[in-house]
């Protein structure tokens, strides 16, 4: 079994957390385990509480298919080193990583954009909270998730191209469930 390992600062995004997390448990039986700074419940922005399996730190977490980081103004104020060694090492042993909007700093911040096509909430903010982050001459401006390789970014706007992205990583015999999934919701946006 697959098993996903999603890393939740305070003031999640609820918004980017429920897509991917559907998608992933209920339609591809991924796993889902909650790593928090210290093991203890996190609050969303909207105020729903995430119990903790694991704290940051935690070596278990190295065991782990498939890294997500959910947006939250906590990954822009500082990098957490535990964090950052965890994602080089998931991503160097080539197990998908991905970040969306403030998860992206993380990633930024563990170099994992070096020499990678990505995106984020703007150039400008992601240079503003890691300034000199390396890779920044292939970042892709679009409202929509961007994969390179076994890596996946998005900004806080593109939750459902996030989920999908992320979704073909863990699952790519499952296409036609997957681009079904992008479908349903592009509808609301065709609607006129």
């Amino acid at each position: 079994m697959t098993v996903a390992v999603v890393l939740l600062q305070p003031g999640w995004a609820d918004w980017e957390a429920g897509g991917v997390l559907a998608l992933l448990r209920e339609h591809l039986k991924v796993q889902i385990e909650i790593a928090t700074p210290t093991g203890d419940p996190e609050t969303s922005m909207g105020g729903v509480l995430a119990a903790a399996d694991y704290r940051f730190d935690d070596p278990v977490l190295s065991d782990a298919d498939l890294f997500l980081l959910i947006g939250s103004d906590a990954w822009a104020q500082a990098e957490n080193p535990a964090v950052s060694a965890l994602l080089r090492q998931a991503f160097a042993d080539g197990k998908p990583v991905a970040g969306i909007c403030g998860g992206t700093a993380a990633l930024a911040q563990a170099g994992l954009f070096e020499g990678r096509r990505h995106t984020s909430n703007g150039k400008d903010w992601l240079a503003g909270v890691v300034p000199g982050y390396a890779g920044a001459e292939h970042y892709v401006d679009t409202p929509r998730a961007v994969t390179d390789g076994k890596l996946v970014s998005a900004s806080g706007l593109a939750p459902v191209t996030f989920a999908a992205a992320v979704a073909r990583l863990a699952a790519p015999e499952a296409e036609d469930l997957i681009a079904g999934y992008e479908a349903m919701f592009a509808r609301e946006f065709a609607a006129g």
